[in-house]
């Protein structure tokens, strides 16, 4: 046992103690035997764990008990991940049954194989979600580059696999993702290799940390992230948030669409296209947010304004900014003038497809695949 008083990953989280205490080498479910730990978020853990009826490795997913049983939920981000567990589940199950099996993009969609409920010691209850071992996400990937931007090859093959999957959420699923971002995109995993190595007994007991109160902490396998993380916010994270989000109108698919675009722009400059935050607290504003998107883009339709009874808190009744902040003064062509691609020219015209005030005026992820910049042909 550790002397340690620092705390040491998932015991950084507030009442870690909600989660199931995992002991390497237990068999949950009388199926899934864990062999590695792959990850932690706030609201769950997630390990590496080997079938013992196919004998085939798996990421298994374990909920906070907070998070199923509905009397122990306290407040409103509780309640959020209570119904977001049962969403998810639902969403997933919906993935698996609809839209043509055949569609090229289902490839790059993430389902599950197995979901059941387990109780710990304590008789607790946690949900749990079987997936795909996956690799790191895309933005650790970017990452390891010395600029920490994606060479314009990689970016158009990695857009073609996103825009797949996106057309087929869309047309086929009619499911809206709303969390598009680099994080969330994880890559497949190209020597599975590696799952053998962590089944080790050796590995098992190197990656022991401490135990608290009877709950092991284990060292995180260093090639995973398996998207652990969770989310509390409702849509879209702040930097990559559509205008219709912004000033709260109904959304519906393009949403995604502007998502990728804003992303695209992080990954090939690595810097935010639009300034979000309010330069004397640093917090995200939506005034500062929606004076960026007048900048590049001009001033929004009058008729998309009228959608949204919050329009006048930024906007007069012609349409003008009248926020005490600033518009700024931008073009895509400045944007563009650092750049690396190959054909400045084609590459902006496949962005302004995305980034563009109404809904409805933007591409569809299926005509982005058709784009010239995209394809290569320009």
């Amino acid at each position: 046992m550790s002397s340690s008083t620092t705390p040491f990953e998932e015991e950084r989280e507030a009442g870690f103690e909600k989660f199931y205490p995992v002991t390497l080498g237990e068999v949950i479910n009388e199926k899934y035997k864990v062999v590695a730990k792959l990850g932690f978020g706030s609201a769950s853990t997630i390990w590496c764990c080997r079938d013992l009826i196919t004998h085939k490795y798996a990421a298994l997913k374990i909920y906070a008990h907070e998070l199923v049983a509905e009397d122990e939920i306290q407040n409103e981000t509780a309640i959020y991940k209570h119904l977001s567990i049962y969403k998810h589940l639902s969403i997933y199950k919906h993935l698996s049954t609809t839209g043509n099996p055949d569609h090229p993009g289902k490839l790059y969609i993430r389902t599950i194989q197995d979901s059941f409920l387990v109780a710990s010691r304590a008789g607790n209850i946690h949900q749990c979600l079987v997936h795909e071992v996956l690799s790191n996400d895309i933005l650790s990937l970017r990452q390891l580059s010395p600029d920490r931007k994606l060479p314009e090859l990689l970016l158009k093959q990695f857009l073609v696999h996103l825009l797949l999957a996106l057309d087929f959420l869309h047309s086929k699923c009619h499911i809206i993702h709303t969390d598009i971002k680099e994080e969330n995109i994880l890559l497949g995993l190209v020597d599975s290799s590696i799952l053998e190595q962590l089944d080790t007994e050796e590995i098992a007991t190197s990656s022991f940390y401490k135990s608290v109160n009877g709950y092991n902490l284990y060292r995180t396998a260093l090639f995973a992230r398996n998207g652990a993380t969770e989310h509390s916010h409702d849509i879209q994270p702040d930097p990559y948030r559509a205008p219709e989000v912004i000033l709260e109108m109904p959304w519906g698919y393009a949403v995604d669409i502007w998502n990728v675009g804003v992303m695209v722009w992080d990954m090939i400059e690595n810097k935010r296209l639009f300034d979000v935050l309010d330069p004397k607290t640093a917090n995200y504003e939506s005034r500062f947010h929606l004076a960026s998107i007048v900048g590049l883009l001009g001033p929004p339709p009058l008729e998309f304004l009228q959608r949204s009874e919050f329009s006048s808190v930024h906007f007069n009744e012609k349409g003008d900014w009248k926020c005490v902040n600033p518009v700024p003064s931008v073009s895509w062509e400045d944007f563009a003038e650092n750049i690396n691609i190959s054909n400045k020219k084609a590459f902006i015209e496949f962005m302004r497809k995305m980034i563009r005030w109404t809904p409805e005026s933007r591409a569809s992820a299926s005509e982005l695949l058709e784009d010239p910049w995209l394809l290569g042909e320009v």
